[in-house]
């Protein structure tokens, strides 16, 4: 499976607005469209299913932007992934066994099982604060002589 441009600029721009968690200002959403070179309008898009998802949040006015909903630590990419894709499962009869007859005897369900349960095990295990870290220790790296 391919997770679309949506899921991942979506996780992208919801890694910029953790970095600003706890901070007076908000994330601007011009401002995560620019430093992850993604269209405004685009990301528009992706920010009001994050907001209806309960992901982020906006704050309106002057110094309004986007927050998260919850501390970084307690959003998993998992959280971000099926908001913007729906659920992970790589078939139909993953997710509702009754649209093929053929599932109770299928060993290939059961290979479709495992792979939809560990892709959902890894994304649920990773949460935003992992991913800040992650890219602080890769930035850290980024130096040269």
């Amino acid at each position: 499976m391919k997770l679309s441009t949506k899921a991942r600029y979506g996780l992208r721009a919801a890694i910029e607005i953790a970095k600003t968690f706890g901070d007076p200002a908000p994330a601007k959403r011009k401002d995560i469209a620019a430093s992850q070179n993604i269209s405004d309008s685009y990301l528009e898009n992706i920010l009001i299913v994050l907001k209806n998802n309960r992901i982020v949040e906006t704050t309106r006015g002057a110094n309004g932007g986007y927050v998260l909903c919850r501390e970084p630590a307690m959003i998993t990419v998992y959280d971000v992934v099926t908001a913007l894709e729906g659920p992970l499962d790589l078939v139909d009869c993953v997710g509702n066994s009754s649209v093929c007859a053929s599932t109770p005897a299928c060993a290939a369900h059961t290979i479709w099982k495992d792979l939809a349960d560990q892709w959902k095990k890894t994304l649920q295990g990773i949460t935003l604060k992992d991913m800040l870290d992650r890219e602080r220790a890769l930035g850290a790296h980024n130096y040269s002589i």
